[in-house]
């Protein structure tokens, strides 16, 4: 049955495999209709986002979802970097993060992350968080169009 709720992006930088295979299988039984993207650090998100080295045809997403330990670029910096683009500053980045500190938390809403959550350590948890999110981002608040959002250099 096709749905009738307008198409919706997602981009996880995640550069833990199983933790990015966990979050798209969870997504897709909450909403199977989202599109999902996956990239390993914050460099690689930077050339996703800017349609970069082989990235030309990928969608703007809607909603970044973004660790913050990862190799090469880590969250901190891909915040730093993102929110200082003017096309890219609009698209709502959360933080899902297995850090509970404070510093981190800080530091995240200080780079303008939307929200941050702590990854959750059971799969019950995951599956609540997951239907928050959904229910959340694409349901309750009001986004940016994907025309709003195109890269501006």
């Amino acid at each position: 049955m096709p749905s009738s709720r307008p198409s919706f992006t997602v981009l996880l930088v995640e550069d833990e495999l199983a933790d990015a295979l966990m979050f798209q299988e969870m997504l897709e039984e909450v909403s199977p209709d989202i599109s999902f993207h996956h990239v390993v650090n914050g460099q690689d998100a930077l050339r996703f986002l800017e349609r970069a080295d082989g990235y030309a045809a990928v969608p703007v997403p809607h909603l970044i979802v973004l660790d913050l330990n990862m190799p090469v670029m880590n969250g901190h910096d891909f915040l730093q970097r993102a929110k200082s683009i003017d096309g890219l500053r609009r698209i709502p980045v959360l933080v899902l993060s297995t850090s509970n500190d404070p510093d981190d938390i800080h530091r995240s809403y200080d780079g303008q992350a939307s929200g941050y959550v702590v990854k959750p350590s059971t799969y019950a948890e995951y599956a609540r968080i997951m239907s928050t999110i959904e229910a959340y981002w694409r349901g309750v608040v009001r986004l940016p169009t994907v025309a709003d959002l195109s890269v501006r250099s």
